[in-house]
């Protein structure tokens, strides 16, 4: 025989002649009982954490899509600029305009930004026949002055917004 399978037997030999006392028992029973307790919590915890991630996966989105458009506040639905030759993408683009707009201004900003807009849009929206051609020439002299107001205030929001300065 090798020295380790020698090694081996007289190790098992000595270990089932051993007697271990029985408080020995009880403590070494009480502190398994302690880590499986303990590990059992933890695991519930990597759980409820877990949980916790998926919960806000599935709500944050659903809530997004639940709430309103802000392009719903200015043209009221998409329906109405499909009225006026408009698109669903065109409709989309303008909501994502609003969102940029919504977290580069100011709460007071993007409230006078959403109400200027609503009156150049019904504006447009008067010029633009079914087929999504405007006619400047049915603005008359008043709305025409009223354009350009609008469009003289809402310069400054869209060079916060895109750079741009135009309407």
């Amino acid at each position: 025989m090798s020295i380790d399978k020698e090694l081996r037997e007289e190790l098992r030999q000595v270990s089932a002649s051993m007697n271990c006392p029985p408080e020995l028992y009880g403590r070494v029973r009480q502190s398994y009982q302690h880590y499986v307790n303990e590990k059992r919590g933890r695991f519930s915890m990597k759980k409820r954490i877990l949980a916790g991630v998926i919960g806000m996966a599935i709500l944050v989105p659903s809530a997004v899509f639940a709430s309103p458009y802000l392009a719903d506040m200015i043209f009221g639905s998409v329906e109405t600029i499909e009225q006026h030759g408009g698109t669903q993408e065109e409709y989309q683009e303008i909501e994502a305009m609003l969102q940029v707009a919504k977290g580069k201004l100011t709460e007071e900003e993007f409230q006078e930004y959403t109400d200027l807009t609503k009156q150049l849009m019904q504006l447009k929206l008067k010029i633009t026949n079914e087929n999504g051609v405007r006619d400047v020439e049915k603005l008359t002299p008043e709305e025409q002055q009223q354009w350009d107001e609008l469009s003289a205030k809402l310069t400054p929001y869209f060079e916060k917004i895109t750079g741009s300065t135009e309407p």
